[in-house]
């Protein structure tokens, strides 16, 4: 069984998590709100099937002890899916160094940054697959709106389909 583990997995990428689980996936959700996770967990169909990692992502000591937690309970991470703000970008090196050279990291970045300025400085030095998802917008009646949370999730959903190293979810200003 895949075990993937999603940073960022009750907000917007709660049908992302959700999607994983009913697809019999282990999923283990790295949250700091523990009745998002628990609100999203009981909408799934397989809520067996998530497991709980309750810590602020920017406390990097007490990411990776429960991370390693996780790993020794439920195996490898075969996949990570990740959206972290800004103040969490310092904790990328702590969870890169608990992967293998045979898992794929899925990172979601915002529309106003360089995917490739950002894959320079964060792409993890070693083999392990790492693929791009930018959030852009979309266009209606002549404007741009923000993407909502099912087009953000359907998007990500089908780019991990896809496999591909970049993807672009909606529309970026030129």
């Amino acid at each position: 069984m895949r075990h993937i583990c999603i940073i960022g997995g009750t907000g917007m990428l709660a049908e992302v998590t959700k999607w994983y689980a009913e697809n019999d996936c282990i999923v283990s959700v790295v949250a700091r709100n523990e009745e998002k996770l628990n609100r999203m967990k009981f909408s799934c169909s397989k809520p067996d099937n998530i497991k709980e990692i309750l810590v602020d992502y920017c406390d990097s000591n007490t990411l990776q002890k429960l991370l390693k937690n996780n790993i020794h309970k439920y195996g490898r991470y075969t996949e990570l899916v990740i959206w972290l703000h800004e103040d969490g970008l310092a904790s990328l090196e702590t969870i890169y160094r608990l992967l293998d050279d045979q898992s794929s990291i899925w990172h979601i970045i915002g529309s106003q940054r360089d995917a490739q300025q950002f894959r320079t400085q964060y792409q993890p030095s070693t083999k392990i697959g790492y693929h791009l998802i930018q959030l852009g917008f979309q266009r209606e009646n002549n404007r741009k709106r923000w993407l909502t949370n099912t087009e953000i999730a359907n998007g990500v959903i089908q780019s991990i389909q896809s496999g591909r190293s970049y993807n672009l979810i909606g529309e970026l200003s030129t």
